[in-house]
This record gives C-alpha cells, structure tokens and sequence, in this order.
C-alpha cells in the first residue's frame, strides 16, 4: 500500500493541502486496491485505528470497499467489532441502504468462520455486540470452525451482559453443540460463572440434560465442582437428572458417586435429601458410593456413609471382582477403623480370587498403616482358607498372650524372609559402594593433614644457637595457630571417618545390619564433611601465615581459598530443593 495512503488511514486525515483521499481512492480503483501484506485495504486499516469519519468518507466515494476481505477473510466490520470501536461499527452499517447486503455483510465468516458478533463477544465489547444483536436479531448466528456459537463463547468467559443481551435480542440464537459437544450451559458450569448459568437456566431448563462427548450432563460437572445452589435448581426442576449416568457404555458413573469421589459429602448430602434412594446406585463396574470413597480415600464420606442406617447394605455389596469396599480398603493401605469395625464387615467375604481382605492387606506394598491394618482386620476373624494357593504364602502360628486377644498372628514364612534378606543385601552393597569412594577421599585428606603438620609452613628454627632450635618459626601468628588447628581438626575427623567404614565393612557381612549401616554411614558422612571444611580453612591460614609481609596477596589467596566453602554450600542448597 503506498505510504501517503496508509498514514492517512492510519490518522483518520481524509484531506489536507499534500493530501485528498479522493483523488486517492479513485486511482486505486481504476488500478485495483492497494493492500497491506496481511491484504488489508485502506478501509480495514481506518477500521483498524478507529476513525469512524475516515471510514464514512472512504466509503462515500468507494462503497465497494465495504465486503473486501483481507487474507483471513476478515472485512474492515470484523476488524471494528474485534477492536471495539463502536462508531465505526455503526458508520459501516448506517452505510448500507439495502437490508440484504447488510445482513450479507453482518453474516459474512473469516477463515475461522467467525462472524463479527463471534469477534465482538470474544473481546468482551458489550456496546457493539448490542449493536450488531439488534440490527440483525433474525440471525440464529451459527457456530464457527471450533463449534463456537456467540452464546457459547459469552457463557465459556462469563461475559454475563452479552449473553443477557443475545438471548433477549436474538429471536433464535443456536445453542448447538458446542466443543466437544457441549452446551452453552456445560461451559457456564464448568468455568462456575454463577450468573451466566442462571440465565441460561431460566432460559432452557432441558439444556441441562444435555450429555457432552464423554456422556457429562451439566448436572454431573456442577456435582463435581461442588455447586450446590446448582444442582439443587436442577433437581428441583427434575429430580430424575440424579439417575442419569455420566460416561461411556461400559465406562459410566453417577452424579451420588462422583460426589463421593471428590469428598464432597455437602453435596451428597443434597443429592439424598432430593433423591434419598440415590445412595444405592452404581457405576459400570458395580460399585458403590462406598466403594468410591475408599478407592479415593475420602474417609470422612466413608464415616458419613457408615453414620447413616440407610446405608448399611453399602458395606458388604460385591462389585465386579467381588471386592467389597473392605476388599479396595485393605488393598489402599489405608486404615478407616470405623469400616473394619462396622458389624456386615467382620463377617467372611472372598473376591472372586478367594481373598479376604486381610489376604489382600498381607500381599500388598507396606504402608505406614498396614501393620495396624492387618492387626485391626485379624480381629475380625478374616482370615483366606479357602485356596491354597493364597494360603501357603502364609504360616499361622498361635502366640500367647497375645496382646490383641485373638491368639493369632501371621507370620512370613521361609521364602518371603528369603526374599526380604536379599532386598537388605542389595541394599547394603550400595552403601558399601558409596563407601568405598569415601574412604579413598577420607585417606587422601587424611594423608595430606598428616603431611602438612610434619612440614609447617614457614619452616623451623636452625640456629644451633637459639633455645626454640627446630621450633616452628612462625609459632607466634594467630593465622599460623589456627593453620595447626584446623590441620588438626581436618585430620582427626578423617581418622574417624575411615574408622568408622571399617566398622561397616565387618557389619556388612549380616543382611540385618542395614539399618546400623544406615545411620554409621550418615555418621562418617557428617565426620568427612566437616575434615573437608576444616582443610579448606588450613589451606587459607596457612598461606596466610607465610604471605603476611604482602597483605594484599594473603587476602587474595585466602579469599579465593575459602570459596569453596561457598560452593560446597550452594551445591547443598541446590541438592536440597532438587530433593
């Protein structure tokens, strides 16, 4: 585009004494419109900066210019609706006589298919989108390439004014499936915009049991997300919604169970006092509220659950497998005394593998609270005798004066020992692997203390003469003492260290000693650091002590020797937040 042209556009100038757009204009038409390289024309360009006068003039003298499409199919309306320059929104309109070519132009798509009303409620301009609503209130205003109608995309950001404004203006607006199917009153709910849910509410209550790509109605995402004044105007306007399922054909849920997923025992709450035979429902594998609260170790829904009578058949109902919700509790891990104890759970149930729940408990990864777990669920009596192939994992052995009163316990028999004592071996080799490079560092530190303390820098008293002969010379200096110091210091936690990885070495030889390890091995670490630092210091007073009579170069050297103190702290620091 030539440069005069565009600057006019670009500061609204129609005329001056250089400069007459229409002299302008005409040449362009005679020698096709010039455009910018995004194929913008000068009218997209005035719409672009917002010069309304500009726009009307342009279009006085080149009305043509009104449909032009830029490269992304945009029109100079698109451009102004998306900007929100208003005025130049109502000159393009005010522009056409004929009421088809304005609703030609109104309805016209870019390359996303976007109308100037999509551009206006994505930019949240609440002016032009009452604008364009009411000059063209016929349009049912489709969905774009992303199946995004005005009214999803006013109900998706919370645009609550354009959205009161569409739906009271448009005599039709499309509420058509939206991204991934979902109604204008899904994307309300699950962005939780209040306002916009109950307008679209009051406006088609059915909307409500719409189901998404993956089977969610809007009922389901405002259980999820906890939204009881929701949910409560949605039952109250039809209280079977509670009973359709959520999901797949062979992967659902429902509203009661993912409340209890989430722990949200207000909102199972709701859901009982509107539906009170809800709490018997099940998903697509056969289980219960019961069964999902403790897959999801929501203890506080198990207890609210386990406190109502009328859940009492929860407790020990079967799912697919044959788990009941003690079977999926003793596989957590976890341990909720109030189920164990509950009077339907201390009876015998198998799964459809013959386990009882403390078959399950055994056979599973330790966990903090497993060992009370299995204590807890040995008193109830649950003991697997019904296959052998469960039972021979496990010996059982009368104790006396057992302290829980049951006169059982169970024991590990041979080959669950054998493999415990080969996962302490491979243990214990690590940390003597660890060990080996350590004690090489300890003797090396070791053996340079030694060394530095025969040789003393600045070297001894000579003279045959003097009573200090074969003194050390510098015996006298601060610097010079702390030097023997922290030599000393350095040495003596290295002979510990070492000391202490031949105590390990002979502690090795038994796979029970992993924990004595353990804690020997911490021990020599903390020796060997502190003889790292300590050389360091040694190093730094030393150098120090023999370069005094330059004061500048003992500093320097003592500086640049003490940084590794530095960095051995920020090695530590990053250590500490990668952990």
């Amino acid at each position: 585009m030539d440069s005069t042209m565009y600057n006019a556009a670009t500061r609204g100038n129609v005329g001056d004494a250089n400069f007459l757009l229409a002299d302008h204009l005409k040449n362009d038409e005679e020698n096709g419109y010039q455009v910018t390289p995004k194929g913008n024309t000068v009218l997209h360009v005035a719409a672009l900066y917002g010069h309304s006068h500009f726009v009307g003039e342009a279009l006085k003298i080149t009305p043509t210019l009104l449909c032009c499409q830029n490269k992304k199919n945009e029109t100079a309306l698109h451009i102004a609706a998306n900007e929100g320059h208003t005025e130049v929104v109502r000159v393009l309109l005010a522009r056409i006589e004929d009421h088809n070519t304005k609703e030609k132009l109104m309805r016209m798509t870019d390359a996303s298919g976007d109308t100037a009303l999509h551009k206006a409620v994505r930019s949240q301009h609440l002016d032009v989108v009452k604008l364009l609503v009411k000059e063209d209130s016929e349009f049912e205003y489709p969905p774009n390439h992303a199946k995004e109608t005005p009214l999803y995309l006013a109900a998706e950001s919370g645009f609550h004014d354009a959205l009161i404004n569409i739906l009271e203006s448009c005599k039709k607006p499309t509420y058509a499936a939206g991204p991934s199917n979902r109604t204008p009153l899904h994307a309300a709910v699950i962005q939780e915009h209040k306002d916009c849910i109950r307008s679209l509410w009051r406006w088609n209550k059915p909307l409500c049991e719409e189901p998404d790509l993956w089977g969610w109605n809007s009922l389901h995402y405002a259980v999820k997300l906890g939204m009881e004044d929701v949910v409560s105007d949605m039952l109250a306007w039809k209280k079977s919604l509670v009973y359709l399922p959520a999901g797949s054909e062979n992967d659902w849920t429902t509203a009661i169970l993912i409340a209890a997923s989430e722990g949200d025992v207000n909102m199972i709450k709701k859901l009982l006092n509107h539906c009170p035979d809800c709490h018997d429902m099940l998903n697509s594998n056969s289980q219960n509220a019961l069964h999902v609260s403790v897959l999801n170790n929501q203890d506080e829904v198990v207890r609210f659950l386990l406190d109502s009578d009328k859940c009492d058949s929860l407790v020990d109902e079967p799912d697919s497998d044959g788990n009941t919700p003690l079977h999926l509790l003793a596989a957590s891990g976890n341990h909720v005394p109030e189920l164990i104890n509950h009077p339907r759970a201390k009876k015998m149930s198998f799964n459809k593998e013959n386990q009882t729940p403390l078959d399950i408990a055994l056979s599973c990864k330790a966990t903090t609270k497993k060992e009370k777990l299995v204590e807890d669920l040995g008193s109830t009596g649950q003991f697997g005798k019904r296959d052998f192939e469960v039972k021979r994992k496990y010996e059982y052995m009368p104790i006396p004066n057992d302290e829980m009163g049951t006169g059982v316990k169970m024991q590990l028999r041979e080959d669950d020992h054998d493999k415990a004592k080969k996962a302490d071996q491979t243990v214990i080799e690590s940390i003597m692997k660890i060990a080996q490079i350590h004690i090489v560092v300890a003797t090396l530190i070791m053996t340079v203390t030694f060394a530095a303390g025969i040789t003393l820098p600045g070297g001894f008293e000579s003279d045959p003469d003097s009573h200090n002969q074969g003194m050390a010379i510098l015996t006298r200096k601060t610097a010079f003492r702390a030097f023997v110091v922290s030599d000393a210091i350095s040495f003596t936690c290295s002979a510990v260290a070492i000391f202490i990885y031949f105590l390990m070495a002979d502690l090795s030889i038994d796979p029970q000693s992993k924990e004595i390890l353990d804690k020997l091995f911490d021990m020599a670490y903390i020796f060997q650091c502190l003889s790292l630092f300590a050389v360091v210091i040694a190093f730094a007073t030393g150098m120090f002590a023999t370069l005094s009579h330059s004061l500048g170069l003992a500093i320097t050297v003592c500086f640049i020797g003490c940084l590794s103190i530095l960095l051995y702290l920020l090695v530590f620091i990053y250590l500490a937040r990668k952990m």
